[in-house]
């Protein structure tokens, strides 16, 4: 979004000034504005879906409910917890789940607890760590689980699983998916804020680490979605596939999963859709797709600073 408004501002300029030099922003404009639609929807010349009785999923990257202290000014968890119940959602998905069970405050009893309007629940576990800590992510549903799955992705502490949910008397497959993040560390960031670019050899060595990063990362979620992918096709049911994906609407990763499925902020999102609240505020990350045989509605992130990540809702219906 912040290219595309650039861009828009230089067509207006050379514009006005009468120059060649605004049809660069204008090709370039061209070029990428079959993607426009994936990070701002603007949808006030229809009326939204109504979607009586509808499915409320939420799906949300905790940041492992602030354990690290990121985040200032008090009890994150409970905020988090408490953010979730007003929310009223019939399914949440978690990413970056934490539960420490020599805490009581921390546990996932307690957890269970403040989510007790959510009796049905499936928790993955991909890291068990010291003093009780265990890490991973977790699906809480108001509707019956059929079957569980997992799929853990090799060495990595990133996973998915899927729920199939008896929803009305139909089962839907509900993947909760977690990719492979970059895992910049804070000097990485401050080099990138900088705007000191002469590069002497600590910089070209700190830029070569930046990119070794990225590379790494980019293969191995290549590498997961892929592997997600033959889980997808393989459901006997209808999909809804949400969750913290790490990759932008450009990259592979997106264009492997979304394949023949719907991207629920397409379909009836509003305004710009990014969901990550870090160092690259406007990028989108976290996404909700689902089966054609779904209709999805009121797709909404909301803006609450409890994690690095924005939480996202959708409601959906399923066509008879």
């Amino acid at each position: 979004p912040i290219i595309l408004i650039i861009n828009l501002g230089f067509i207006v300029f050379w514009g006005w000034q009468r120059s060649l030099l605004a049809f660069i922003s204008l090709i370039f404009l061209i070029t990428g504005i079959t993607n426009i639609g994936r990070y701002i929807q603007v949808n006030v010349f229809h009326k939204p879906i109504v979607i009586h009785d509808g499915i409320k999923l939420l799906s949300y990257n905790v940041r492992a409910f602030n354990f690290y202290g990121w985040e200032k000014g008090g009890a994150v968890r409970e905020n988090i917890l408490n953010f979730i119940n007003r929310q009223k959602p019939d399914i949440v998905c978690i990413q970056e789940f934490l539960t420490r069970e020599n805490r009581p405050g921390q546990s996932l009893q307690n957890v269970d607890t403040k989510l007790a309007h959510l009796p049905f629940k499936q928790v993955y576990y991909s890291f068990h760590g010291k003093e009780f800590i265990n890490y991973g992510i977790a699906t809480y549903s108001k509707y019956p689980i059929l079957n569980k799955g997992s799929i853990k992705f090799g060495d990595s502490y990133n996973a998915c699983i899927y729920s199939d949910l008896l929803i009305k008397g139909d089962t839907v497959r509900v993947f909760n998916v977690h990719l492979e993040s970059i895992k910049f560390r804070n000097n990485d960031y401050v080099f990138m804020d900088s705007l000191l670019l002469d590069f002497n050899s600590k910089r070209f060595n700190e830029a070569k680490d930046i990119s070794g990063r990225l590379k790494r990362a980019f293969i191995k979620r290549a590498q997961q979605v892929d592997e997600l992918n033959k889980y997808i096709s393989l459901s006997p049911y209808p999909v809804i596939i949400c969750g913290d994906f790490n990759d932008t609407p450009v990259s592979y990763t997106y264009q492997k999963i979304r394949s023949d499925l719907k991207d629920a902020f397409m379909s009836s999102g509003t305004g710009i859709g990014n969901t990550y609240r870090g160092n690259f505020p406007s990028f989108r990350i976290d996404f909700i797709f689902h089966s054609n045989a779904i209709t999805s509605s009121v797709y909404k992130t909301t803006h609450v600073n409890y994690s690095d990540h924005y939480p996202i809702s959708c409601e959906f219906g399923l066509k008879r």
